[in-house]
């Protein structure tokens, strides 16, 4: 097979995965991504990855796949872990148990969120005493783009300050997980009602 037939047949999507998530919308990219599903594993396996495809949920990403503790392998890691910030952590959380429950109310296809809500939901965790609400504001402004950044939010063109929460949080964020950290946080806010 020539490296142009390789091109045309997967080299698509398998840019958009190398660059981050592929979602349903990016319709070529995602058709061609079904149709050589399991060539694209083949060919991401040879480097370490994992080929994760929701098509239920509408995206597609890669994973690094996990070392095993006893494999001694000198296979350099092409995806790097990114450490993430105590408030970028709880945002992502909280999105993500928006999202949950969104869907357990199952009305509309597509979760919504705006500025003030996004405001709404980290003001309890917000210490007392930082009083800067302007310096607050702008933390939280970086902290929305770094999340988009990262694919979990997407902002509306026609809507200013309002931004679209994408599915992939529930890969990033289990169920299981979920209920880990929102325990931990009420035992945070507990602490700091007493």
């Amino acid at each position: 097979m020539s490296s142009n037939q390789v091109q045309e047949e997967f080299g698509i999507p398998a840019v958009y995965l190398l660059k981050g998530i592929l979602y349903r919308q990016q319709e070529e990219a995602w058709n061609l991504l079904l149709r050589y599903h399991g060539r694209l594993q083949e060919y991401f396996a040879v480097l370490g990855l994992e080929l994760l495809v929701e098509e239920g949920e509408g995206y597609a990403y890669l994973r690094q796949k996990p070392r095993e503790e006893a494999e001694e392998s000198d296979f350099p890691r092409l995806m790097r872990r990114r450490q993430l910030s105590f408030p970028i952590t709880l945002l992502i959380v909280l999105l993500r148990k928006r999202l949950l429950e969104f869907e357990a109310e199952g009305s509309e296809t597509r979760l919504v969120v705006s500025h003030s809500d996004i405001v709404e939901m980290m003001r309890i965790y917000w210490s007392e005493l930082d009083t800067n609400e302007r310096k607050r504001e702008d933390q939280l402004q970086s902290h929305i783009k770094k999340i988009i950044t990262y694919g979990f939010l997407q902002p509306l063109k026609a809507e200013k300050d309002r931004y679209e929460v994408n599915r992939i949080l529930k890969a990033y964020v289990p169920i299981e997980k979920l209920n880990e950290i929102l325990a931990q946080l009420k035992s945070y806010q507990e602490e700091r009602a007493e």
